[in-house]
């Protein structure tokens, strides 16, 4: 169960950190599945008050829930997408400090909201560096969790120890995610260029006099 989980952990934060702002705009659905996974994750975590290493079915189950929820929401609220974005992106960010700096339970769920509720917002005032920024910082987190489920005596991938003052887990996510937030902006023109304007088919017979 830890061996599948931290794959599973690894996979998403490593994809998140270094391809957000392109997986949104090449692959909408499986951005948001990717993050509906970490949203649900850590929300069924802080819920629970079960560390990251525990396996718990209920942040499975979360973990499920959100992937289905969120790569759902791809199709049916297609007019809303940037906001279900920061959303997301919030609340998964919001999730990893909540579990960072020790917060558990209610305060830890009403963390991802609030967190959630501003993503939202600042996706309505700059979008693409948001996203850059935030998918960089909660994917290493998530990558860092995964690392950590399986290397579990490995003290310097436990994110949890930074609310008892332990640093290098601290510089290890920042680092991470420094370097995907740099990767993701070099390619910032050419993932968000998208498709060129539509052309019209006037080759056809001209009108009738």
């Amino acid at each position: 169960m830890f061996l599948l989980n931290g794959i599973a952990l690894i996979f998403v934060g490593l994809a998140a950190m270094g391809f957000g702002l392109f997986l949104f705009y090449a692959l909408l659905p499986l951005f948001y599945a990717i993050f509906g996974v970490g949203v649900g994750y850590w929300f069924g975590s802080l819920l629970t008050g079960a560390p990251p290493g525990d396996a718990n079915l209920v942040k499975l189950l979360f973990a499920i829930g959100g992937a289905v929820l969120f790569g759902g929401s791809a199709y049916v609220l297609e007019p809303f997408r940037r906001i279900l974005v920061g959303i997301g992106l919030g609340s998964l960010v919001g999730g990893l400090i909540a579990s960072a700096i020790g917060l558990t339970g209610f305060l830890g769920a009403a963390i991802m909201i609030v967190t959630g509720v501003a993503g939202a917002l600042i996706t309505l005032a700059v979008f693409d560096p948001y996203i850059i920024v935030a998918s960089a910082f909660g994917g290493a987190g998530l990558a860092m969790d995964g690392l950590h489920l399986i290397f579990r005596s490995v003290g310097i991938l436990d994110r949890t120890a930074i609310a008892d003052g332990a640093m290098l887990p601290l510089v290890i996510w920042v680092v991470a995610g420094t370097v995907g937030m740099g990767w993701q902006f070099k390619n910032i023109e050419r993932w968000s260029a998208g498709p060129g304007p539509a052309t019209v088919d006037d080759s056809g017979p001209p009108p009738a006099e």
